[in-house]
């Protein structure tokens, strides 16, 4: 029994042996024709670059021929030929105008936005600031005695004390608005705090 394991074995180790040779022939063939096509790969570039080299002197030349037989037979192409070349050099030129006042834009657009951006900022501080002074306005005017109201009613010196005596003659919150110069909700902020301190 232990021969039968034994030769069982054997085969199973020639099997596998035979299976790794396999493949790696295989594999060697694969690497062999990646070689191959990277080697007609480079051929075919060097042919066409050679093939494209070959195209522009024959063109250089035809160029150069006609050009010399034009001059000679009529020299109104001799001006035609001088006015392409400066056209393309005046191509060239706008080109390289085009890059730097497109630099310029990109520059200018961000300096722009950057401003914009101060000014924003300067904007917001000053609306802090504002509702600052509301809220302090607020605060002083709760913590004021009864006899400093009745002082400010007799004289209306401030914003505050006009927006009231006008409120009292009967103008609308647009009117007052407009004759002190401030603002329509202003104005009604100040309103309702009246109305929500003599409650």
């Amino acid at each position: 029994m232990t021969a039968f394991l034994i030769a069982i074995s054997l085969l199973l180790n020639i099997v596998a042996l035979l299976f790794i040779i396999l493949l790696y022939l295989r594999q060697n063939k694969l690497m062999d024709t990646e070689k191959r096509q990277e080697k007609v790969i480079v051929e075919m570039e060097e042919v066409i670059s050679s093939y494209l080299i070959q195209m522009k002197e024959e063109n250089d030349d035809f160029i150069s021929k006609i050009s010399q037989f034009n001059t000679k037979n009529d020299p109104s192409i001799k001006e035609n030929s001088i006015r392409v070349n400066l056209d393309r050099k005046n191509d060239q030129e706008i080109a390289k105008v085009d890059e730097k006042s497109m630099r310029l834009a990109k520059a200018s657009i961000y300096q722009a936005s950057k401003a914009y951006k101060q000014n924003l900022r300067k904007t917001e501080d000053k609306l802090s600031e504002k509702e600052n002074l509301s809220s302090i306005m607020e605060t002083e005017s709760v913590t004021q005695s009864d006899s400093s109201q009745q002082f400010k009613e007799e004289i209306p010196s401030s914003t505050y004390d006009q927006v009231f005596t006008l409120k009292k003659q009967g103008m609308s919150t647009e009117d007052i608005a407009k004759q002190l110069g401030k603002g329509k909700t202003e104005v009604e902020l100040m309103l309702k705090f009246r109305q929500n301190q003599q409650e």
